[in-house]
């Protein structure tokens, strides 16, 4: 008596409380609505959709829901059948979720009293569900596992139903406690602790009317009918309990459901001495168990595994080939890349041959051109040091020594008023023009305004002397008007600019040049631009005519960059950028 009430509860656990979703689609609203033909047909174009879109996951979901809606209609043979193909599809891509797919087969095993293929699927669902760290399986596994241990393996019960219980308490799962407390009442009364079974009993009942957990309610239900017979030896109360069953909850039994109700009420009624009402009972009871069974279901479910197993060793034996004449395709493509390889190598080599000659040969230039620029560079230095040197003399020797002998004829003539000789003020007047010849070339030498004031005056005052009725010139300067740099320094940016100045008015034909000195970030930003012909900066000029040569190794050996922007009959922009000296 106790093993029918017991089972009854928990497979009615297994096959009602799996089908909840999260969300309400159209297999649930035509379950709702008991339209379960309607449902399973949804279910099948959903399938046959997914597998042709090669969306195999969503597939495998939908399968274990439509074997679930099969089981429903007794037709554990299409549900075995869809559930073995979602169980190759799943092992075949390498999918998760195949612990649920198994843990559905064994309860289909254990429906059809197959107990022994039920345990072994029930614990190959547990490992895998483990690996995948799937909960929600594992919770359906553990209580599974815990109603087949129930019959003699009472310690293993106990361990499965704590095992599913903090699962429950860890998920916050209210239908979960629910069947827990439940399961706790099945252990205890097992052991025959009467008041801890009646206690858990009560807590699952009032924590599924609560939270209005219909299939909970029912189980509570089946469990106080047994309850009543078996502590209180009250067999009206439990008839009664199993006939409100059967009145209020008739829509939501499932076959097997109804065989053991019924079973119950015919153990109640014989004990009450009601034979009438037992064997009408028992009569419903056989009718409901042919139902459920029939001779061919063992047969049909074992070719179902069979086949299974056959097309798995086939799917083995075809991935084998497969793999093989993978490996032989790909020995293949490794010689041929080896091939391919050690003529590319050689190609390779070839070029990088050429490459390394073609490298050597642009080093060479390199050199040479850094020759050149060193040795322009060197003859810039001695041509400055020349006309510093050249300067000085001519300023403070030749020039002195001139003004000296203009002033001592100045004197003469002072002092020989009445009588000046023709030749005396002849020779005045040469010594003058040679002493302002002496003063102009000491001056264009190394301007005086540049050694006495700096770059700024200087730059100024070259602006000024260079512009005329033809070209004008504007000076722009940012920075300290004051400040001056290393002599050395300030000579060689002053010319620089004075040949970018000397290229303008010689060649350009501009009307308007412009020089701006900016001083940012201990650096001389340089610009000078003019208006005129220009020409084309992408072709490399030689130091004749433009000498931009020069200016571009000056520029490089101050440690600076140059920019040349031109275009023909569009100016030009020289931008240049320099490092200030400490």
């Amino acid at each position: 008596m106790a093993k029918l009430l017991l089972n009854t509860f928990f497979l009615f656990f297994v096959l009602t409380t799996t089908f909840s979703q999260s969300k309400i689609d159209s297999i649930d609203y035509y379950t709702e609505k008991k339209e379960l033909i309607k449902a399973i047909n949804y279910a099948k174009k959903k399938s046959d959709d997914y597998f042709a879109q090669k969306k195999y996951n969503d597939f495998c979901k939908i399968s274990v829901r439509k074997s679930k809606l099969f089981g429903s209609l007794n037709d554990h043979e299409k549900a075995l059948v869809t559930l073995y193909k979602a169980l190759s599809i799943s092992e075949k891509n390498k999918l998760k979720g195949r612990a649920e797919i198994i843990e559905q087969i064994a309860t289909r095993y254990s429906i059809v009293s197959d107990t022994s293929k039920a345990f072994k699927n029930y614990y190959k669902a547990k490992h895998i569900a483990l690996i995948e760290k799937d909960t929600a399986s594992l919770i359906h596994v553990y209580h599974n596992l815990f109603r087949l241990h129930t019959t003699n393996r009472i310690d293993s019960s106990y361990y499965y139903m704590k095992k599913k219980f903090v699962l429950d308490k860890l998920t916050n799962s209210i239908s979960g406690l629910s069947f827990s407390y439940n399961n706790h009442f099945v252990y205890y009364t097992l052991i025959n602790e009467k008041e801890n079974a009646k206690s858990y009993l009560d807590s699952s009942y009032n924590f599924a009317v609560k939270h209005n957990i219909k299939n909970s309610i029912i189980g509570t239900l089946s469990n106080y009918g047994y309850y009543y017979m078996q502590y209180e030896n009250n067999f009206k109360k439990g008839a009664e309990t199993y006939e409100k069953i059967k009145n209020e909850y008739k829509d939501d039994l499932t076959t097997f459901d109804y065989v053991e109700l019924y079973r119950n009420l015919v153990y109640a009624y014989e004990q009450m001495g009601e034979y009438q009402k037992a064997n009408f009972n028992s009569s419903l009871a056989y009718d409901y168990s042919q139902k459920l069974y029939n001779e061919n279901l063992s047969d049909k479910i074992r070719e179902i595994e069979t086949k299974y197993n056959i097309d798995k060793v086939e799917d083995e034996y075809k991935e084998k080939s497969k793999q093989l004449e993978e490996r032989q395709s790909r020995n293949k493509k490794i010689i041929f890349i080896f091939v391919a390889l050690f003529g590319f190598s050689l190609v390779l080599f070839y070029f990088f041959y050429q490459n390394l000659q073609l490298k050597q040969r642009n080093k060479i230039k390199e050199l040479d051109s850094e020759i050149q620029e060193n040795i322009i560079n060197a003859s810039i230095d001695g041509q400055e040091i020349e006309r510093k040197k050249l300067s000085e003399v001519l300023h403070d020797n030749i020039s002195a020594l001139l003004s000296s002998a203009g002033l001592h004829l100045s004197a003469y003539l002072v002092g020989h008023k009445d009588e000046i000789p023709e030749e005396i003020v002849k020779a005045r007047s040469l010594l003058k023009e040679a002493h302002d010849q002496v003063r102009d070339l000491s001056h264009e030498l190394v301007p005086p305004v540049l050694a006495k004031l700096g770059l700024y005056y200087a730059v100024q005052d070259l602006c000024e002397k260079n512009s005329n009725s033809i070209i004008n010139f504007t000076f722009n300067y940012f920075g300290s008007n004051q400040k001056r740099y290393n002599e050395e320094f300030e000579i060689k940016v002053y010319f620089i600019i004075t040949e970018l100045v000397n290229n303008i008015v010689k060649h350009s034909k501009a009307t308007s040049g412009y020089i701006t000195l900016e001083e940012r970030n201990n650096q001389i930003i340089i610009n000078v631009e003019d208006n005129g012909k220009g020409f084309d900066s992408t072709k490399t000029y030689s130091s004749d005519g433009f000498g931009l040569t020069q200016i571009k190794a000056r520029v490089k050996n101050l440690k600076g960059k140059i920019t040349i922007n031109s275009k023909m009959n569009a100016g030009t922009l020289v931008y240049i950028k320099l490092q200030i000296p400490h």
